[in-house]
């Protein structure tokens, strides 16, 4: 009998599509968190040999089904649901494979070699340890997290998939990788870095910040740097950055007449739109209701 060959689960070809035949997530131009896709949940079907060559992380968005997997002649089985969560690592290798149940998608977040050593830096043996379906609240809101992002475009930019990115790295490595120290605490910036970063922030507001470039600037991983940075200033990169940025918006809209369209470009927001609803979230009011709260306001600007 002539024996199968073992084809790469979740490749670019398999991701899911909608009836135009363009994928159902695309990644923005200046996406800078690991890769992720949506694949389709199979149902009534089955598939021969596969491996995973690199590290992956899937969880389940929708669909129900009961599956079989053969390792090494021994068969398992398993139930998929909303929710749950598989990982592969880079030993990944199945024999065989049958679903039965309701279509669905799953999103696939892939760790590639060159992605896992740019926010981690250094470190060129990332793997995790392969693991069906389990339940995790953190991993399945920074899954979902990264998801919507990319959704909407990437209106947080760079530095905030990123941050989710460097995240979910730090988590996996620590619950379920084979790297050790993820769990130590990494300290604070010096008082120099700590300068340094501000002053990088505050003349760059307007443009697209990144986790990468800040940790370069201080000779750190982006996932440390994510880390020292919260401990020194209470909050991760990308919400300093935000508060911030609203900050200034603030004083533009009391201290200008420039519009809100005209500010949201100036301050790095990807639309008028995007303004508006960092700003209320943050502030609790419109940026109308502040520019209305002017003494001498005699007219709104658009």
């Amino acid at each position: 009998m002539q024996q199968r060959i073992s084809t790469e689960i979740a490749t670019s070809a398999s991701v899911a599509k909608d009836a135009q035949q363009k994928p159902l997530l695309v990644l923005p131009d200046h996406w800078s968190g690991v890769p992720l896709g949506i694949f389709p949940l199979p149902c009534a079907e089955e598939r021969g040999p596969s491996h995973a060559a690199d590290p992956m992380l899937f969880l389940v968005l929708s669909g129900y089904s009961q599956r079989k997997y053969r390792y090494n002649s021994n068969v398992i089985d398993l139930e998929t649901k909303p929710g749950g969560i598989e990982l592969k690592g880079r030993d990944y290798q199945r024999e065989w494979a049958r679903w039965d149940g309701t279509p669905g998608f799953t999103v696939g977040v892939r760790f590639s070699a060159p992605v896992v050593n740019r926010l981690l830096r250094g470190v060129s043996d990332f793997n995790i340890a392969t693991k069906h379906e389990f339940f995790d609240p953190k991993i399945q809101w920074l899954v979902n997290e990264l998801v919507s992002e990319a959704r909407q475009g990437g209106p947080n930019g760079g530095l905030y998939s990123e941050s989710l990115s460097c995240a979910l790295l730090g988590y996996l490595a620590k619950h379920h990788g084979n790297q050790r120290g993820f769990d130590q605490y990494s300290g604070k910036l010096s008082p120099g870095n700590r300068r340094r970063i501000i002053d990088y922030i505050e003349a760059n507001l307007g443009e697209e910040l990144s986790v990468s470039r800040m940790a370069e600037d201080v000779n750190l991983s982006p996932h440390y740097f994510s880390r020292c940075f919260t401990a020194s200033f209470g909050m991760p990169p990308h919400r300093y950055v935000l508060q911030r940025r609203i900050e200034a918006a603030q004083r533009l809209m009391l201290m200008t007449e420039k519009s809100f369209a005209e500010i949201a470009v100036d301050l790095g927001f990807c639309s008028h739109a995007h303004l508006t609803r960092a700003f209320r979230q943050v502030t609790g009011i419109t940026p109308k209701a502040l520019r209305r709260s002017k003494p001498d306001n005699a007219s709104e600007p658009s």
